[in-house]
């Protein structure tokens, strides 16, 4: 099956890294509070996932406390 990436809700994608890593939504938002030192709000992140309005650093949060890395990568060029 061919995916693009326009075809891929962010909610949907945080979810399915979050499941691969085995923590819950509810987990994460829990860590990325301990993290940054501030209020466990887990429905104003899901509302910021479900809306699309999440900012990029609280991704590069999310990349980080999951351990994946975020690349960009010149599409003219090979690695």
């Amino acid at each position: 099956m061919d995916y693009r990436f326009e075809d891929i809700k962010i909610i949907d994608f945080i979810k399915t890294l979050a499941v691969y890593k085995g923590v819950s939504l509810r987990k994460l938002v829990a860590k990325i509070a301990e993290i940054k030192n501030s209020s466990d709000c887990y429905s104003n992140f899901y509302s910021k996932l479900k809306k699309e309005t999440i900012k990029f650093s609280e991704i590069s949060d999310i990349a980080e406390i999951l351990g994946y890395e975020i690349i960009f990568r010149d599409k003219g060029k090979s690695a």
